[in-house]
């Protein structure tokens, strides 16, 4: 080792006296050009001079040979050639110069890394002497070497600063100040932590004195001995060691380090070196922070004041420590102290320190306004972290802590703040955050009525965030931070409303939220309340539905052919609960949002579903259809008189028979057509498709013709019927002819097959008198068609009883006549014929009178 100390001096000595000569070598290189510089104007002043004979060739000659005397000059250049050359040498000293490789290399090896190296060595050979034992010398002896020896660096690296009448590389004079800089530091801590030679306070008043020195030295010695200062500061620890059992005295010279630093920092615009300083510094602390408690501690302390130290200093224009937000870092290290298991209550202390302090840095410049939402965040993980794993009773104040520190330091920050939106988002979460994670995953800590009273209290402060932003100018666009704070609010009361309500009136209360941010939006003119509306009252309305979630099964079900029994329905009880607010409420929402046209679409829609479904409920109950036999009874009961009340319902809000003043005439005409192809949706697919009295066991009646054929089917053809005639336009008008024909023909059919069936008419043979009854039937029916479309100037409906006309005929030459023998063949041919002709007769009048040009030709067939 000795030996080592020694090659080490030996090759700084010998690259100092090689510098030394080589800057000797610069300075004579540089007085050779400036004499020749001074000599050029003296030859130009004298061409100007007048020019004597020429001498002879022996004077040339002496010329040649001894100094030029000042009455024999040369001839002067003439002065295009002077210019020439003048130009040419300024192009040669402009011209940049380009090293090779090898060049480079040695520029930056010998003339720049040579001198650090050396210094370096120098402060690495202290440090080492700080150490170094063999038993000969004592360890004072050995601390006041390394003292003087760091003493004797300094004063080197003075002397080749201002050595008289020497130009010396500064070079090397910062390596020499920073190397003995970092051998006083390493004396002063291994004379108190290595030998306990002298106390804590003696230590720290060494440091102390060192650090002045440092900040002194740097300050005459430039950027370099800072680097040298800042190496050495922070890598003496870790070369000296630290037998200590706390890290208070290691903690200690770090914190006066930095200090040292942050003052040549500040004091000479050197923002890289504060930055350096907090990064090392952060670097110390990460690895404290995973040691013994004793050391842990102390680490998370000085994590907050260099946080704080590192986000106030200032030191030059780039901003660098704003870039690299020191309590951001900070932030990251406590919440890996918090995370362990055997700091506790300490450790989230230090936390809720540093995020106070984040909240004020937010408050004073704009680079750190997103540090209190880091803070949170991490606070929020944490706490979600300790309430899954580790049930804690002290829990409960951590969270009420978190709530205070940044519902509160955020609610100033909303209201007094720069950055508002910022601060709205740290207050509202920090109002709702540490609840709901104690609800989800602790919920035994409270009764549920007290979890609904606290979420209500805590519901007001994001109420209060979102009231205070009612007079921003919001233009039809969203306001971020208004629609954040309601939301919070909203959601901190709908969670109340699930702990402290009946579970059937939940959706009716979530709706009601919604109803009232809905009524925000409109005053403020505020697109997303309006959005954030629509979703409140659209989770309500779901958690309604899945509360009577039988209703909507057993209507699937009965859509596939399965009969919707009283036993697959939600108890009417329970139905009325929750359908018939949640109507009520949607109603009022379209009443009271009639300036918002959308959402009044929106809210009428739902409610008349929701009404429509409480009238069905009840309905059902009412029937009480409650197995098969019930079906078989009256299932087409039920069903005819459900469509008959459509129905007329239809009819009577479109002819203004039923007193609905506040639906406006385009509402009441959507209602009628809704309510009417209701009902004939419901006829054609249950009662002429699955559940035909045809295909499917059912009573229609024993009485001919009075029976449940007439109405379900008939009268239903003639409000189908009436529906055409109110038609808008010509689809629609199709449309319900075309249903009202079917209806009608499926009514003629079934009272025939009743006449011979009785009330169930599902027999699997047609007699022959009723097939042809069926002939007669639908003659008769054709007739009545072509002539009732003759009477309502109908043509479609004329053209209707002809086809139908022609079926008949197809079928009474095709099937009947063949069955039939003797007399009644012929009979029944000649009723057909004569009826028949009459028909042709009646028909051609009726084409005739359309032909002719006339006031009433068109009347016959018009629609």
């Amino acid at each position: 080792m000795g030996f080592l100390l020694l090659a080490l001096i030996a090759l700084a000595a010998f690259v100092y006296r090689l510098h030394l000569r080589i800057g000797a070598l610069e300075r004579e290189v540089q007085w050779l050009r400036e004499g020749a510089s001074v000599e050029a104007p003296r030859v130009a002043t004298r061409r100007a001079e007048p020019v004597r004979a020429p001498a002879a060739e022996p004077a040339a000659e002496r010329v040649a040979v001894s100094p030029p005397s000042r009455e024999r000059l040369p001839e002067a250049p003439s002065p295009s050639m002077l210019a020439r050359e003048t130009k040419a040498a300024e192009q040669e000293s402009s011209a940049p110069n380009r090293p090779n490789v090898g060049g480079l290399f040695e520029q930056l090896v010998g003339g720049r890394l040579l001198i650090w190296i050396g210094g370096i060595a120098l402060a690495v050979a202290g440090v080492f002497l700080v150490r170094y034992s063999i038993g000969l010398i004592t360890p004072a002896v050995r601390m006041i070497l390394a003292a003087l020896f760091g003493a004797a660096l300094v004063g080197a690296g003075e002397f080749a600063r201002w050595r008289p009448g020497k130009v010396v590389d500064p070079r090397v004079a910062q390596s020499l100040v920073g190397a003995g800089v970092l051998v006083f530091y390493a004396a002063a801590y291994g004379s108190q932590i290595l030998y306990g030679l002298i106390s804590a306070q003696t230590a720290l008043a060494l440091m102390s004195a060192i650090t002045v020195a440092a900040l002194l030295l740097s300050l005459r010695h430039g950027a370099a001995t800072a680097v040298m200062g800042l190496a050495g500061g922070f890598a003496t620890p870790l070369l000296v060691g630290n037998p200590s059992d706390s890290s208070v005295p290691l903690l200690t010279y770090l914190a006066l380090l930095d200090i040292a630093l942050f003052v040549i920092a500040g004091r000479r615009g050197w923002g890289w070196l504060a930055v350096s300083a907090v990064v090392l510094s952060f670097a110390w602390t990460a690895v404290l922070a995973t040691m013994a408690p004793g050391h842990a501690l102390p680490a998370g302390v000085f994590i907050v004041l260099l946080s704080f130290g590192g986000s106030l200093v200032k030191a030059g224009e780039e901003r660098r420590l704003a870039m690299l937000r020191p309590a951001a870092i900070g932030l990251v290290e406590l919440a890996l102290l918090v995370g362990r298991l055997d700091l506790g209550l300490p450790a989230w202390g230090l936390f809720a320190v540093l995020s106070l302090g984040c909240l004020v840095l937010a408050a004073r410049t704009p680079e750190n306004r997103l540090l209190p939402a880091l803070a949170l965040t991490l606070a929020l993980l944490l706490l979600l972290i300790k309430a899954i794993d580790l049930p804690d009773p002290m829990l409960r104040f951590i969270a009420a802590g978190i709530t205070l520190v940044f519902a509160g330091g955020g609610l100033v920050g909303a209201l007094r703040g720069r950055d508002r939106g910022i601060s709205v988002a740290v207050a509202s979460t920090g109002f709702a955050g540490p609840v709901l994670i104690l609800r989800l995953c602790q919920g035994d800590l409270l009764v549920r009525p007290g979890w609904a009273l606290l979420m209500a209290a805590l519901a007001l402060g994001p109420i209060f965030l979102a009231w205070s932003r009612r007079a921003i100018e919001r233009d039809g666009k969203a306001d971020a931070p208004s629609v954040l704070a309601t939301g919070t609010g909203a959601l901190l009361l709908a969670i109340a409303g699930v702990d402290l309500l009946p579970l059937d009136l939940v959706g009716t209360f979530w709706m009601l939220i919604g109803l009232c941010i809905a009524l925000a939006g409109q005053r403020t003119s505020d697109r997303g309340l309006a959005g954030l509306a629509a979703v409140g009252t659209l989770a309500g309305l779901v958690w309604s539905a899945v509360r009577v979630f039988d209703l909507w099964a057993a209507s699937a079900m009965a859509l596939s052919g399965d009969p919707a029994l009283v036993d697959d329905l939600p108890p009417l009880g329970q139905g009325l609960l929750v359908l018939l607010p949640a109507a009520l409420i949607l109603l009022a929402a379209w009443r009271l949002l009639a300036k918002s046209e959308r959402l009044a679409r929106v809210a009428l829609a739902a409610g008349g579903f929701a009404a429509g479904a409480v009238a069905y409920l009840l309905y059902k109950h009412m029937f009480a259809l409650a197995g098969p036999e019930d079906f078989i009874a009256r299932g087409l009961a039920e069903r005819t008189v459900l469509n008959q009340l459509l129905f007329v319902a239809g009819w009577a809000i479109c002819h203004r028979r039923l007193p609905l003043p506040l639906l406006s005439d385009r509402q009441r005409w959507m209602a009628a057509v809704a309510l009417t192809g209701l009902a004939a949706a419901r006829l054609v697919w249950f009662d002429m498709m699955i559940h035909n009295p045809v295909f499917v066991v059912q009573s229609v009646g024993s009485l001919p013709l009075l029976n449940l054929v007439l109405p379900a089917y008939l009268l239903s053809a003639w409000w189908l019927y009436r529906a055409r005639r109110v038609a808008g336009n010509e689809a629609r008008s199709g449309l319900w002819l075309t249903l009202a024909l079917a209806a009608l023909l499926f009514g003629v059919m079934l009272l025939v097959r009743q006449a011979f069936q009785g009330a169930i008419l599902t027999a699997p043979t047609v007699g022959e008198g009723e097939s042809y009854s069926y002939s007669l039937a639908a003659l008769l029916l054709s007739l009545a068609l072509i002539v009732g479309g003759i009477r309502l100037a109908d043509k479609p409906v004329r053209i209707a009883g002809l086809a139908l006309l022609a079926v008949t005929i197809v079928k009474v030459f095709g099937l009947d006549a063949a069955a039939l023998t003797g007399l009644l063949r012929i009979l029944s041919l000649f009723g057909l014929g004569v009826g028949l002709i009459g028909i042709g007769l009646l028909y051609g009048r009726v084409l005739r009178a359309e032909a002719e040009p006339g006031p009433g030709a068109g009347a016959a067939g018009s629609v």
